[in-house]
């Protein structure tokens, strides 16, 4: 969606924190650019912006644009964290660059200036740094209890913590914020999410975070992700119908928006079976996907893994899905993960000896790899490489039980089963 809908600066605010936490950096990028073209030279914009090309693997554009915007009101801190990760990130490392900016990070922590400490907990649970992110936002509500959306933040890094009892403590933060602020967005969204994470219940939970989302939907109708939101909560529990409908109000407010492309493929992949639709919307997706996230392989990767795995092995989705992997691949070849999950898709295709190749990169990259090792031993099989095979499979019986049930179970029957499963996550 356009930034330009945003009613105000917290909204703004609020829509590139959700696409933040959504790994959508160039969504993130676009929404700060266009914010630009009303809040020209706004320091917060400028710095997102530039958060945007770091994350998309741009340092040098990122150290050039944190560099311009370097000791400026709000975002003092924020701007020396990342500047710190963009030259740790570079090729050659400038240390003594790198110890002037440690130094000037740790000046900077001391100033208790509120603006910038907030931001800066943002982009520490931006970058998982729970630990971090806390003690940041501990100051600043040290400093101002009423700063906006810092109760809610606070909810977040508690939730996304990995931690189930800070987790719990989240719906508090969140309730307070929206109590204290009714139009604070990022305090219905976490109420939504909290109750997705954290409910015991899958039903109930999922019942109350659509409640709030419904909420969302009205208060907030500039925020049409909501609607997208709503689309994959409803798929979790089964309920194609609403999901679809609730993923074409979305494209027809936003028609970039990835997450309902998506299901609306899913739908007609798994409960339609129209193959022949389902391969156009994807030709679709992979367009939007190079002209909205085209620095984003974690995402073209996720993308292939899950549509792959519900596509019958149909060609013409599994050679689409196949060209989003490779690229992801040739993003990033040193990703074990990407390997395997390559390997896989090559495996579902047939081409036993290029996913081979494939796994045992993944394997060469990454020993703990387990996945890609029993991929490797599948192929091998397939290749009629028993005795091949049947080594690796005592080479590493020790890692994994599973291999020693392999070796008694080398039949291409049984092979093939497996590979139906989805033996790659």
């Amino acid at each position: 969606m356009s930034a330009l809908l945003a009613p105000d600066s917290l909204a703004i605010q609020s829509l590139i924190f959700y696409y933040a936490r959504k790994n959508l950096h160039h969504h993130v990028f676009t929404a700060a650019s266009q914010a630009l073209t009303k809040r020209s030279g706004d320091s917060q914009l400028l710095f997102w912006k530039a958060f945007a090309a770091l994350r998309e693997d741009r340092a040098a554009d990122a150290i050039r644009e944190l560099e311009a915007i370097r000791g400026k009101q709000g975002v003092q801190l924020p701007v020396l964290i990342c500047l710190k990760m963009a030259h740790e990130s570079a090729k050659y490392v400038d240390r003594e660059e790198l110890s002037r900016i440690s130094t000037d990070i740790t000046q900077e922590e001391k100033s208790n200036r509120e603006g910038s400490l907030f931001t800066a907990a943002a982009v520490c649970l931006l970058l998982k740094d729970h630990k971090k992110a806390r003690e940041y936002i501990g100051k600043v509500l040290e400093i101002n209890q009423q700063y906006p959306q810092a109760l809610s933040l606070c909810g977040w890094i508690d939730l996304l913590s990995g931690s189930e009892i800070k987790a719990r403590k989240s719906l508090k933060y969140f309730e307070d914020a929206k109590n204290a602020n009714p139009n604070d967005l990022e305090a219905s969204l976490g109420i939504a999410a909290f109750h997705e994470y954290t409910g015991t219940d899958r039903a109930a939970a999922t019942e109350k975070a659509l409640e709030e989302l419904n909420k969302a939907i009205v208060k907030f109708s500039w925020f049409t992700p909501a609607l997208s939101e709503k689309a994959r909560l409803l798929l979790s529990i089964g309920d194609w119908e609403q999901s679809m409908e609730a993923a074409t109000r979305s494209l027809m407010l936003t028609p970039n928006n990835v997450e309902a492309l998506t299901i609306t493929i899913l739908y007609h992949l798994a409960k339609e079976s129209k193959f022949k639709t389902a391969a156009s919307k994807l030709s679709e997706l992979c367009d939007l996907l190079a002209d909205e996230e085209p620095r984003n392989p974690l995402l073209a990767l996720e993308t292939a893994a899950i549509l792959a795995r519900f596509c019958g092995r149909q060609p013409s989705i599994l050679s689409q899905c196949i060209q989003l992997a490779t690229k992801a691949v040739q993003a990033n070849p040193l990703n074990s993960d990407a390997l395997t999950e390559m390997g896989y898709l090559l495996c579902l295709e047939g081409q036993f000896a290029k996913a081979l190749e494939q796994f045992q990169e993944a394997a060469r990259l990454d020993e703990a790899n387990l996945t890609a090792l029993h991929g490797g031993i599948l192929c091998q099989v397939h290749l009629g490489q028993l005795e091949d095979a049947a080594q690796q499979v005592t080479c590493h019986a020790g890692k994994i039980q599973i291999f020693k049930l392999m070796l008694q179970s080398l039949s291409k029957g049984w092979m093939n089963k497996q590979l139906r499963g989805d033996y790659c996550g």
